[in-house]
């Protein structure tokens, strides 16, 4: 699976990595906002273990992420 995924530059199943979506919960939801930022509005995420991950998820990287993007909402709306 490595040496298909080697072949090509893109961001699909198994290559979350790619997106740099790794690291800390501070440098994970860094990431998001970057995105975020760049218009990207959609993610496309996987947890494995599914519950215990995406309650993870919820607990740790939401908050973070959230705060940044609810005061950017009315700025970018503004400017559209």
């Amino acid at each position: 699976m490595h040496q298909t995924m080697a072949k090509s530059v893109r961001i699909g199943s198994n290559g979350g990595t790619a997106a740099g979506l790794v690291g800390s919960h501070d440098q994970f939801a860094e990431r998001i906002q970057a995105f975020h930022a760049a218009g990207i509005e959609l993610f496309m995420l996987q947890f494995q273990p599914l519950r215990s991950e995406l309650r993870r998820f919820a607990a740790e990287i939401f908050p973070r992420v959230g705060k940044t993007v609810a005061t950017d909402r009315p700025a970018r709306a503004a400017a559209e």
